[in-house]
């Protein structure tokens, strides 16, 4: 472990170093993104920047919420938490930077954060001592480049082609309008929390203003059935990558129209259209994003608390806190 990293701790995004984007991987770690979370969904963020001899080396974004601590074993039990993590549930891990410095940084974290602290969606098992380490949510991505949608849909076997064909029929009379977040309804947020209210995997439930007040680089698509509002997406193109933003459903229509996989069937065509070189479709509902030829990327959780007895909890409780993968294969492509 290194041991001459620095570390300072900043309470605002605004006040952070402008050379963080340069250091970050995904868009929903860009310094402006998480000013805009900063203002539209609070939690006591403060941000850790470390530097080696003066220069800004990695840092980490870190916010206090309530969590069920019982989400993956279909129970509730929610605790204050400390996260290390972006402060909305998307897969992107909290930390920016050079790998090398993450566990020291996150070991400083650890000496000055109280309580139970919980860090998300991380890619590589980390040496830190008395953490509890286990599985979460995986990331589904597309990176297969295609020039069309055309030879996307020939590139795969018959029964998953013939599958999506047979929802695009289902979805024929539907109107596509794409506009700034700035568009955004209170219809688009009701079909918002139709989803999030079933969802057993929810860290928090956004404000509307959090996606009407988006920036312009956020794309909001959504779809109609004359003039009811049947489901929409949010995506934006950052480096080359196409992601995909939380979406709404109108739930008593999406058999009738196959609305669902139809959302995730126009995301992977927005991706295709503007050659993206990779689609994030984000996580949850794995199997459905597998059948459409995405790839499951394993992310990685840990619990920590200074008190040995509760660390023993979390440890002894380890297989009702993780993520139980979906192992089921889709073989897509001929």
């Amino acid at each position: 472990m290194l041991e001459d990293v620095k570390t300072v701790i900043k309470n605002s995004a605004s006040k952070i170093d402008h050379e963080w984007d340069s250091l970050s991987n995904s868009v929903y770690q860009n310094r402006d993104f998480l000013i805009h979370s900063e203002k539209h969904n609070p939690c006591k963020q403060r941000y850790y920047l470390g530097y080696e001899d003066d220069v800004f080396v990695a840092g980490a974004v870190v916010y206090s919420l309530k969590v069920n601590v019982l989400t993956f074993a279909k129970y509730c039990i929610n605790l204050p938490m400390t996260v290390i993590g972006i402060p909305i549930s998307v897969d992107a891990h909290g930390m920016v930077g050079n790998i090398v410095f993450f566990e020291e940084l996150i070991s400083d974290i650890l000496k000055k954060e109280r309580g139970i602290i919980l860090c998300l969606n991380y890619n590589t098992s980390l040496n830190i001592k008395n953490i509890v380490e286990m599985e979460t949510l995986p990331t589904l991505i597309y990176d297969k480049y295609n020039h069309s949608w055309e030879n996307y849909l020939q590139s795969l076997r018959h029964n998953y082609r013939r599958r999506i064909l047979n929802a695009e029929k289902k979805f024929s009379g539907i109107k596509h309008v794409e506009s700034l977040c700035s568009q955004f309804t209170q219809e688009h947020y009701q079909l918002y929390l139709n989803i999030i209210n079933r969802t057993q995997t929810k860290l928090e439930t956004l404000s509307f203003d959090f996606f009407s007040k988006l920036s312009e680089e956020f794309h909001l698509h959504s779809f109609y059935k004359t003039n009811q509002l049947i489901t929409w997406h949010i995506t934006t193109l950052d480096r080359e990558i196409y992601y995909f933003l939380f979406g709404g459903l109108k739930y008593d229509l999406r058999n009738k129209y196959d609305s669902y996989y139809n959302n995730l069937i126009q995301i992977l065509k927005g991706g295709i259209k503007l050659n993206s070189t990779s689609i994030n479709l984000g996580q949850t509902a794995e199997l459905s994003k597998k059948r459409l030829g995405a790839q499951l990327i394993e992310k990685k959780m840990f619990v920590f608390h200074r008190n040995i007895l509760i660390r023993t909890l979390f440890r002894l409780s380890k297989k009702m806190l993780t993520y139980k993968m979906n192992l089921c294969e889709a073989n897509v492509f001929k």
